[in-house]
């Protein structure tokens, strides 16, 4: 399966099952394929704007993958990752970065206790055949007050998978601060991205636990 098909059958993902089928075939390549291979810049702008605000650990890594947002934070922060893909956390865990990896679905009830995080990042997870905007309560259930949050979501399914409105919710119920919502390319140079996808957009959104 070359990269093209790779990124389409991402984007074309409906169940559980077929993320795990995905994944399994791609864990070992998805680095080079993807991250480096395509100029994929959610990592790195996770982890930066996460840096640029005052937080505090432990931090959650949700849809971890191969673990590409902890090779741009500097060792002493404190990272558990979590992933649906036990083949993705194998590759992340040979990174020796974490301290704890989950095997996880975030359509389900984390195996988390309540108030565990000073933080939550996340890059590339919420979007197309991925999951929805119904994860984002769970997320708040284990953060601490006053955690800080830093995650992307495709611009297109913002409003489709329920995004806006998840967020909308928990700002009116006093869960967490209004959202920052900043327009960011997901490819640094679009030719070297897989099939048409070139010039895809995501929002980075930064906002707290209250």
């Amino acid at each position: 399966m070359d990269d093209d098909t790779k990124l389409e059958s991402a984007y074309a993902l409906e169940t559980p099952e077929d993320n795990l089928r995905l994944y399994e075939a791609w864990a070992t390549t998805y680095d080079a394929d993807f991250v480096e291979g395509a100029g994929y810049r959610l990592p790195k702008l996770v982890a930066d704007a996460f840096l640029a605000l005052e937080s505090s650990g432990p931090v959650l890594d949700v849809g971890c993958g191969t673990g590409a947002v902890t090779d741009h934070l500097p060792k002493h922060i404190v990272v558990d990752g979590l992933d649906l893909s036990r083949d993705m956390l194998d590759v992340a865990g040979k990174k020796g970065r974490y301290r704890r990896l989950i095997e996880a679905n975030l359509l389900e009830t984390l195996p988390i206790e309540t108030a565990s995080y000073g933080g939550v990042i996340c890059a590339g997870t919420f979007t197309h055949g991925h999951v929805g905007g119904t994860a984002l309560p769970e997320l708040v259930r284990i953060l601490r007050r006053g955690a800080l949050v830093v995650v992307t979501i495709r611009d297109q399914v913002w409003d489709s998978m329920g995004f806006g409105y998840a967020f909308e919710n928990l700002h009116k119920t006093r869960m967490i601060t209004a959202p920052d919502v900043k327009a960011e390319r997901i490819y640094a140079n679009p030719h070297l991205a897989p099939g048409k996808h070139g010039n895809g957009m995501a929002y980075l959104t930064t906002f707290r636990r209250r």
